[in-house]
């Protein structure tokens, strides 16, 4: 009997590295259908049963990980689907597809070299095409976790810590198990794309490998048909200004995602009146402020307005020092950003060498100073007068005469 070939044996092991990956993209979600409620929950690693013996890693590079302290036992998301289902992992293997709504996963005995590079997941490799494929199935993975996440999270209460702490409503958020809001992040279409958990602490987790560029939180009332619509970074923020105001806010959740969501919104909405809240992220002894800065260059791109906290810090921030109605009066002091300070290119010469270069420029005007006087007409006119001729040079003319005509 002929062996098979190695990649009959890489290809399957490469779905299995891929399917727990995914696995891993949603982990707590995973954890959830697993093991239940954690008994105890930090922002790191969450516990189960009695004493907190089996413990899972939920965040970090080693997200995705767990252990039972009583048995001694552990591993990654098919050893704990093996252990909590029974079965071997090929079994997990194919309750983890089904649970992730991937097609069915097809074993087989022997490949050729030619299907073995059929398998229905890629590996991350340094061709650009693979790496592309596999950055939209991370997404999908994702995309999936969010979707699957959200629906079986529960409304949030307005006594969660962080709202409390916030001074915020809910405005649809759900909570998790374990009191850890869930943030959707959307498209313009409203459909889910990734989303963000924020724990009690305040800690901020967005799922591994979902697309968050151009994607945005919606607060407040609908879109289409809005006056104006208020832009910000964080969902606090915005909770924060639709309070204030009573207009509908959109999330980037940062500083970077305000330059791809503005766009989208100007061409969806293209009558509406874009107003964009910055972060005052001014310090001592710092000379940029990055919140700012991002916030001008969105409103630049799309004929936006920018307004500004007074102080440094978001307009959740001002909110808490001076209330409501001191944001809204900031939000109403909108304006457009300023014209950018103009650009110089960097020099290039050394003291040395701009040293003789300036010495040599300043023979050349010299030169020309020189120059310019030798051929000015005013130097004709007042030139001295000669006077008469001398009797030497009269004598020298009447010997020249006299020899020329005789």
């Amino acid at each position: 009997m002929r062996a098979p070939s190695p990649a009959a044996i890489v290809s399957p092991l490469a779905d299995l590295r891929e399917l727990r990956r995914a696995l891993i993209s949603h982990w707590p979600a995973l954890l959830r259908e697993l093991l239940g409620a954690p008994t105890r929950r930090t922002a790191r690693q969450w516990r189960w049963n009695r004493r907190g013996s089996l413990s899972a890693v939920v965040s970090g590079p080693k997200a995705g990980t767990w252990f039972d302290h009583e048995a001694g036992t552990g591993g990654g998301p098919l050893e704990l689907i093996a252990r909590e289902r029974g079965g071997d992992w090929r079994d997990a293997a194919d309750w983890a597809r089904r649970w992730l709504g991937l097609p069915a996963w097809e074993r087989p005995h022997r490949r050729t070299e030619q299907n073995a590079t059929d398998s229905i997941a890629f590996s991350p490799t340094n061709e650009p095409g693979d790496a592309e494929a596999w950055g939209a199935q991370l997404r999908h993975y994702a995309q999936r976790a969010a979707t699957i996440t959200w629906e079986r999270a529960t409304p949030a209460d307005q006594s969660h810590a962080y709202l409390q702490r916030k001074g915020v409503r809910p405005h649809g958020i759900r909570v998790e198990t374990g009191d850890v809001l869930v943030v959707p992040l959307v498209d313009i279409d409203g459909t889910i794309r990734t989303l963000q958990r924020i724990y009690e602490d305040g800690t901020k987790r967005f799922l591994s490998g979902g697309a968050k560029a151009g994607h945005f939180t919606p607060i407040g009332g609908p879109l289409a048909g809005a006056e104006a619509i208020l832009l910000c970074e964080g969902w606090a923020t915005g909770a924060t200004a639709h309070e204030a105001t009573g207009l509908p806010v959109v999330a980037a959740m940062d500083a970077g995602n305000l330059k791809r969501v503005a766009p989208i919104l100007r061409q969806r909405f293209p009558m509406a009146r874009l107003v964009i809240l910055a972060d005052n992220d001014a310090k001592p002894g710092r000379v940029t402020n990055p919140g700012v800065q991002a916030a001008f260059a969105a409103a630049r791109a799309t004929d936006a307005l920018v307004a500004i906290p007074p102080d440094p810090g978001d307009f959740n921030d001002l909110a808490a020092t001076h209330g409501l109605e001191t944001v809204r009066a900031a939000i109403a002091a909108a304006e457009p950003p300023p014209e950018p300070m103009p650009s110089y290119p960097q020099a290039t010469l050394d003291v040395a060498l701009a040293r003789t270069h300036l010495e040599d420029r300043i023979a050349e005007f010299m030169a020309e100073v020189a120059a310019f006087w030798s051929i000015d007409p005013l130097d004709a006119e007042l030139a001295p007068d000669p006077g008469p001729p001398s009797w030497a040079a009269l004598i020298g003319a009447e010997a020249a005469l006299e020899a020329a005509c005789c």
